[in-house]
């Protein structure tokens, strides 16, 4: 292996422990590390916490929340986790990668509070694609929940692009578009241009989200790796 390949090998190995999540849980990350993840807007909340137990495994336990446009359902999930890598493939000029996720979850919820008990066990999960140069990201995710006969689909599709190819050390800037539809919740596409700034063990990424029923909602998503 060329000094080359090997800093881009490792540098690819980076990127792919920071993927964006800001619909689902924590995601993949190598062995022995731990991250954190954080991202809010004023319709949905979620913080993670998840752990590289071997290099195509990780677990995360979190905590998420979703509130419909019209604001009369309001629904949270307390998840556990496991990220399979599935498969990985490096090609000349960047790296594509595909993961099954999924685990138990316990719901809370507004719709439930009729029987007395607010609370439902349930399962999630889903996949995720991805693409990444130096320059161009581009990513494909599903993530569904289902607990006490109710079933929520978040479906993201996001691409980023770089106006410089940063070096491994350096802090590289992003700027791209993200679709999100909550099916299940709400029938609405929401659209969000995005800046996000990142460099090796961080990144955070800042936007505006509009739909068809509000404009102008700040989002923000925070990830760090210990």
């Amino acid at each position: 292996m060329t000094p080359l390949t090997g800093r881009w090998r490792r540098c690819a190995l980076a990127i792919a422990a920071a993927l964006p999540l800001p619909a689902s849980a924590g995601f993949f990350i190598p062995r022995d590390v731990t991250m954190f993840m954080f991202s809010a807007s004023p319709d949905s909340q979620m913080a993670d916490i998840a752990y590289g137990v071997r290099a195509d495994l990780a677990l995360s336990v979190g905590q998420s929340r979703y509130r419909s446009d019209d604001g009369r359902l309001d629904r949270r999930y307390s998840t556990l986790q496991a990220n399979w890598l599935i498969h990985r493939d490096y090609g000349s000029d960047g790296i594509t990668n595909l993961y099954l996720f999924g685990g138990p979850l316990l719901a809370r919820s507004s719709e439930f509070a009729g029987s007395g008990d607010d609370t439902r066990a349930g399962l999630h999960g889903g996949f995720w694609a991805d693409h990444e140069t130096r320059r161009i990201y581009g990513r494909l995710s599903t993530h569904s929940y289902l607990a006490g006969g109710r079933s929520q689909t978040v479906t993201t599709a996001q691409g980023l692009w770089a106006p410089y190819a940063a070096d491994y050390e350096d802090i590289a800037t992003w700027l791209g578009l993200q679709l999100e539809r909550r099916s299940g919740l709400t029938e609405a596409t929401q659209v969000t241009p995005l800046l996000r700034l990142f460099q090796r063990r961080w990144w955070v990424d800042v936007g505006v989200s509009v739909n068809r029923e509000h404009r102008g909602d700040a989002f923000v998503n925070l990830m760090l790796l210990f």
